[in-house]
């Protein structure tokens, strides 16, 4: 599986108290000691007006997550060539190139407000991050889904077989409860935040 997330610069910062060693690393058996933290810090484009958000995601809908996965991601990349114009030429083994921990979450879908889904579909949809081999990844902007969790989601969407992802993990993604037309943005400082359902409704005509 491919795995596309909206990023254009990507910077990984240990947690206080890990290590590279912690890192590579699983807790032993029976410990209760919290796992090693590294965390991402990623450079989303971002969007002016609700109506520019919007305008560009692919689909929005209102979903239920029902599980989730996490997969280190590899690049596709090339071995071959001239280490001038590809870094990655000369490698032994592409498994050499680090990947990206990403969290899969399998989604219901229960409401459609654009994009070429229906109710009742089963989406898939990528964060960055995720507990993977003992080490917990986390991207600061980054609220993880819960299982059992209904959100709102602004998403892009990459073509058969890639999971779809948010087009902001701060202004493409909001909470809200069963039956309501309210909508929670998941952090404070969504400055595109819009009020219900309804609105994005509106902004998608």
């Amino acid at each position: 599986m491919r795995v596309q997330i909206r990023v254009a610069v990507l910077v990984l910062a240990l947690g206080a108290g890990s290590s590279l060693a912690a890192c590579a690393s699983q807790p032993s058996a029976g410990s209760s000691a919290e796992p090693p933290v590294v965390t991402s810090y990623a450079d989303y484009p971002a969007y002016d007006t609700p109506q520019q958000i919007v305008d560009a995601a692919d689909v929005v809908a209102r979903v239920t997550v029902l599980d989730t996965s996490v997969v280190d991601d590899k690049p596709e990349v090339s071995t071959d060539g001239d280490p001038r114009t590809n870094p990655q030429a000369g490698l032994d083994d592409p498994q050499d190139v680090p990947g990206v921990v990403v969290t899969i979450a399998d989604a219901r879908v229960d409401e459609v407000v654009k994009g070429d889904v229906a109710v009742g579909d089963v989406i898939q949809v990528a964060q960055l991050g995720g507990l993977y081999r003992g080490v917990r990844y986390e991207e600061a902007e980054t609220t993880p889904f819960d299982v059992g969790g209904s959100y709102v989601l602004l998403m892009a969407d990459h073509g058969p077989g890639v999971p779809y992802d948010l087009l902001h993990p701060v202004q493409a993604m909001y909470t809200v409860d069963d039956g309501s037309d309210d909508l929670q943005p998941v952090a404070p400082d969504n400055d595109v935040a819009v009020d219900s359902v309804s609105d994005l409704d509106e902004l998608a005509q």
